[in-house]
């Protein structure tokens, strides 16, 4: 499932241990909870490995820094950094390694108290978690667990994790890797030192390349959905933006501290415009890549062949600007009929 010692692309020594990928690392000093932190990671965009000075089939692996200076990583650049963030919490956290349904190799972040059996199985790359013992944990095999202290293969037969005995020191469940005083630790031992930073570099978005942004998202969007239209007359309601933008604030201030909007709350801002109007609209988030993105995933709602009696159609687009140029873009479009 993994290497052991995964290649660094930037080192011309033999691979470093997976452990030495792990090592408490300092956040954005203002994300603090476990839902900030999960918010964060999860907006970094999804990038498969690419590999050029090794062999194709060679797993390479980014520092924690290297991925956030880059942008982008695929799925244990994200654990990693998620894994990291928990340790500086002081939390107890491992990378686990296995399969999903949706991933022949997938990495998950554990976390739990210190001693405790029970945790919480974190997906950094979709923002999502589970409870050890949910059966409805997309993680249908575990392979192997690390961290910086060693790294330890399931041996039991049990591979599930809502079925699976989680006790590290169980030689008969876990194998570990690495044992002190070994002869396989002695001769990893000039690798043991962690190649991350303590604390990556971080840098600020300014608030002007972030109200571009939002012009520029917007603009495209009218643009596009005028296009797809074609003859047919596209009137816009600019009253309802700002009703649509306080609804986009609120979904991201619930998303960055991990709970669900409630249909009934978001549904009540438009309590006064749905008196005069039949309303059919889609709040979208996505992570800022490039505008074909975002297009596409405006498209995908079918909005621009809506039909009515006078029809007009209603924009706005949100942009919440994190450390590294990561954006979390929202967009609500609306098709509004009226009922008069």
């Amino acid at each position: 499932l993994l290497p052991a010692f995964p290649l660094h692309p930037a080192s011309p020594l033999p691979p470093c241990p997976a452990r030495s990928y792990v090592h408490p690392q300092a956040p954005p000093a203002e994300l603090r909870l476990v839902s900030e932190l999960m918010r964060y990671v999860r907006l970094i965009p999804f990038l498969e490995d690419v590999v050029t000075s090794v062999e194709a089939k060679a797993d390479v692996w980014t520092t924690t820094d290297e991925f956030l200076s880059m942008g982008a990583g695929d799925g244990e650049e994200h654990a990693l950094l998620l894994c990291n963030y928990l340790l500086h919490r002081g939390d107890e956290a491992y990378v686990v390694v296995g399969r999903s349904a949706l991933e022949e190799r997938a990495f998950f972040v554990l976390m739990r108290e210190t001693g405790a059996a029970e945790g919480t199985l974190f997906h950094a790359v979709r923002g999502t978690s589970y409870p050890l013992v949910d059966s409805r944990c997309p993680l249908s095999a575990v392979g192997m667990v690390f961290n910086a202290s060693n790294v330890w293969a399931n041996v039991q037969p049990a591979d599930v994790p809502s079925k699976m005995s989680w006790n590290l020191a169980d030689s008969l469940a876990w194998r570990r890797l690495f044992i002190d005083g070994s002869a396989d630790a002695d001769q990893v031992s000039r690798w043991t030192r962690s190649v991350q930073l303590s604390t990556p570099h971080y840098t600020r978005a300014a608030e002007e390349d972030k109200n571009d942004l939002e012009r520029e998202v917007e603009r495209a969007i009218r643009l596009h959905i005028e296009e797809r239209r074609g003859s047919r007359p596209t009137d816009w309601n600019n009253n309802m933006r700002r009703i649509l933008k306080t609804i986009l604030v609120r979904l991201e201030v619930d998303a960055r501290e991990g709970v669900t909007s409630k249909p009934d709350e978001l549904r009540a801002e438009l309590a006064q415009t749905l008196q005069s109007y039949a309303v059919v609209g889609f709040p979208l988030n996505v992570t800022w890549t490039d505008i074909k993105q975002v297009i596409e995933a405006v498209d995908a709602t079918d909005i621009h062949n809506s039909s009515g009696k006078e029809l007009k159609f209603a924009l706005t687009v949100h942009v919440v600007a994190y450390p590294n140029s990561i954006y979390s873009v929202w967009v609500y479009v609306a098709a509004l009929t009226s009922l008069r």
